[in-house]
């Protein structure tokens, strides 16, 4: 039940009344289109030691810009950082990452593709070709039995 302020003040407003009880509804029961058409990069982390993994990420901003594409970048190597550093992730990267340390892995960005089913597609091509040995869990590498999981 409406309280008799706010009947008053949309009595004196229809187009309020409208608003809220029209306007709001249809667009909260509106659903977004995803966006399939959206800028990926693909890129590449390589760790001292010559080890490799490419990884997926999304063009955060305008994605002509060298410097939105290198920013999705370091957003994502910072990502992978905080779960190797903070969250004891057990993967072949995060290993490489507590080993050598953030600032010893080298950056770059490989490709820029657009759509994510094209990217995705692209990924798995170059992971085939180049066999990044930091990628390779489930593909006949696991990881040392001898970390142990606190």
């Amino acid at each position: 039940m409406a309280s008799a302020f706010f009947m008053l003040a949309c009595a004196r407003r229809p187009a309020m009344w409208y608003y809220i009880h029209v306007v709001k509804e249809v667009a909260k029961n509106m659903a977004r289109k995803k966006r399939s058409d959206r800028y990926h990069l693909i890129y590449q982390l390589t760790a001292p030691s010559g080890e490799r993994y490419i990884g997926v990420t999304f063009v955060r901003g305008d994605s002509r810009s060298r410097k939105a594409r290198w920013r999705s970048a370091e957003a994502r190597f910072n990502a992978h950082c905080r779960n190797a550093l903070d969250y004891n992730h057990q993967t072949f990267l995060s290993s490489a990452i507590r080993e050598f340390g953030p600032e010893a892995i080298v950056r770059e960005v490989l490709e820029v593709v657009r759509g994510k089913k094209e990217v995705h597609a692209r990924e798995r091509a170059l992971i085939a070709e180049i066999r990044p040995e930091l990628n390779m869990e489930g593909m006949g590498r696991k990881i040392n039995s001898a970390i142990k999981v606190a």
